[in-house]
C-alpha cells in the first residue's frame, strides 16, 4: 500500500458527507419556506372569508354602503390589494379590507397574513340581499 492512501479515502468521504449535508439542508429549507407560505395563504384565504362577511352585515344594515368610488378595470387584484380605500380591520396577526365600488353589485375582501394575499369577490343582488357568485381573483 502507498503512503497517504488512507489520508485520501477520508478526505473523499467526509467530502461526500459534507456535499450530502449541504444538500439534505437545502431541502429542509426549501420545505420550510412552501409550507410557510402555504400556511400564510390558507390564513389570507380564511381572513378574506371573513371580510366578505363583514361586508354583507355592511350591506344587510345599508343597502347603499361603499367605500370606494369605481375603477375603470374590473377584478384588477393589484388595484384591490394596493390602491383600493375600503373597510380595513385586524385578525389575529393578519388584517383584511372589505371594498364596494359605488354603484357596483359586486363585493370584494383582501386577506393578508404575512406574504400571502388572496382575493375574493362576491356578486350580490339587493332587495333582498342575496348571495349570486363568489370567486377568487
Amino acid at each position: 500500500m502507498k503512503k497517504g492512501f488512507a489520508l485520501m479515502t477520508s478526505i473523499m468521504i467526509i467530502s461526500a458527507s459534507l456535499v450530502l449535508c449541504a444538500l439534505l439542508v437545502k431541502v429542509v429549507y426549501n420545505c420550510h419556506v412552501s409550507v410557510n407560505a402555504a400556511l400564510d395563504r390558507q390564513l389570507a384565504f380564511s381572513l378574506a372569508e371573513a371580510g366578505l362577511e363583514k361586508g354583507k352585515v355592511e350591506l344587510s344594515h345599508n343597502p347603499a354602503w361603499y367605500t370606494d368610488q369605481p375603477y375603470f378595470r374590473p377584478d384588477n387584484a393589484e388595484w384591490l390589494i394596493k390602491y383600493a380605500i375600503g373597510q380595513e380591520n385586524s385578525l389575529g396577526d393578519g388584517h383584511f379590507k372589505v371594498i364596494r365600488e359605488k354603484g357596483r353589485d359586486a363585493l370584494y375582501s383582501v386577506g393578508c397574513q404575512g406574504r400571502g394575499a388572496v382575493v375574493l369577490k362576491l356578486v350580490f343582488s339587493n332587495s333582498p340581499f342575496e348571495t349570486l357568485a363568489w370567486q377568487e381573483l
